[in-house]
């Protein structure tokens, strides 16, 4: 035999190795079908997101919600929250930019727009993130979107009439 008949017979089972390597490899490996909610999707270890309520999502591109309790979330009108002032997140799987909306947290972790706090804030004393406030406004349970068309994921927005800084 000669030595370039060799290199091709060992080239073939190089390359049918692999092919059964990786098959194997595949069929062994654990995926995600078991998984049916956010909790065993959590529970797992995949990335849940700062969200209210909180998302899970697997390598194979599911996407679970979190349940929560009926009821919970506010109704339209009048609202008073105590929180911390945060960049607001986006909602989905996708990379968050640098863009930072700035939101209140509420200690439940739900997120809230925040409008016309400019307008009571001109010398930027209460855009400081991690500052805990108590914000007073109309809440209106509507999207907000930003300016490359992404949606936060927050429970409505406040149109601020108040704000105040919570002292520890």
């Amino acid at each position: 035999m000669n030595k370039k008949f060799i290199w091709i017979i060992v080239i073939i089972i190089m390359l049918v190795g692999t092919g059964v390597y990786f098959a194997l490899n595949r069929q062994l490996s654990p995926s995600s079908p078991q998984i049916k909610n956010f909790e065993e999707c959590a529970h797992a270890g995949y990335p849940v997101g700062e969200s209210y309520p909180r998302q899970c999502w697997t390598p194979d591109g599911k996407h679970f919600v979190e349940n929560t309790a009926e009821g919970t979330l506010p109704i339209p009108g009048p609202i008073t929250v105590s929180g911390e002032i945060t960049c607001l997140p986006k909602k989905g799987s996708g990379a968050q930019t640098m863009e930072c909306a700035l939101g209140l947290k509420e200690l439940d972790g739900r997120h809230y727009g925040l409008k016309n706090l400019f307008k009571l804030d001109p010398e930027y004393k209460f855009s400081v993130g991690g500052l805990r406030v108590e914000v007073s406004g109309t809440f209106n349970p509507e999207e907000m979107k930003g300016p490359d068309g992404n949606k936060y994921d927050v429970v409505g927005v406040i149109d601020v009439t108040s704000i105040k800084e919570i002292k520890n």
